[in-house]
């Protein structure tokens, strides 16, 4: 299997609703459209899709050790020229929804050995995450590769630097529990909505200099 890249968007619970799965492949789809199930779900329609996820999220559904996994979250496939495999799939952990979007590793990078990413994939993916921080509430969107792991919502309201490879978005009293500890290639830069994206500095510079990245049209000046 191919290591991933991960985007991990973590929402409250208390923002569930009978439509907050289709909310949100609504606007996914925008970037990326739904190309077809995956794994255990290629034969169904998105519609199934749909309301097996939600059904399953009204119950705070997690998979138990003797379970089989066709009882799981259904996970689908989006079509980009951009990407040989992007994948979204949802989670419940500790009172949060967590939805994954996934590409191989191999597909952001120019160099994986120097770790040089290509931003001009890395840049769609921060458009989309930006726009789903201004359209639902969020509690933080990290990014993070194969080896790496989010940071839980409750350790960064502690103080717990998150994942930011290379980019975080999360609310804005929670960075100043950590702020002294940003590396020196990151930036923190306000959002319009109540937010504060941590960035690589040649990845903010690309936004800064582009006129086509939505992701500019959401930054404070």
């Amino acid at each position: 299997m191919a290591p991933y890249f991960s985007v991990h968007y973590s929402f409250p619970y208390s923002t569930f609703t009978q439509d907050f799965v289709s909310e949100i492949y609504n606007v996914i789809f925008n970037y990326f459209p739904f190309k077809s199930g995956y794994w255990m779900s290629e034969n169904n329609t998105l519609e199934e899709i749909i309301n097996w996820n939600t059904s399953l999220l009204a119950k705070k559904f997690k998979l138990g050790f003797d379970q089989h996994v066709k009882h799981d979250y259904k996970q689908i496939l989006l079509d980009s020229d951009l990407y040989s495999h992007l994948r979204l799939f949802w989670m419940y952990q500790s009172n949060e929804i967590v939805l994954h979007l996934i590409v191989p590793e191999d597909d952001i990078f120019l160099d994986d050995e120097l770790l040089r990413y290509d931003n001009s994939k890395l840049l769609p993916l921060l458009n989309l995450s930006v726009k789903i921080w201004d359209s639902f509430e969020a509690n933080t969107v990290q990014t993070y590769h194969e080896l790496g792991a989010p940071t839980s919502y409750k350790k960064v309201l502690n103080g717990q630097h998150p994942s930011t490879e290379p980019f975080c978005i999360l609310v804005s009293e929670a960075l100043s529990r950590f702020e002294n500890k940003l590396n020196g290639n990151f930036l923190a830069k306000k959002l319009l909505k109540h937010g504060v994206l941590i960035i690589k500095e040649d990845l903010f510079k690309l936004i800064s200099e582009s006129n086509f990245f939505e992701t500019k049209m959401r930054l404070m000046e």
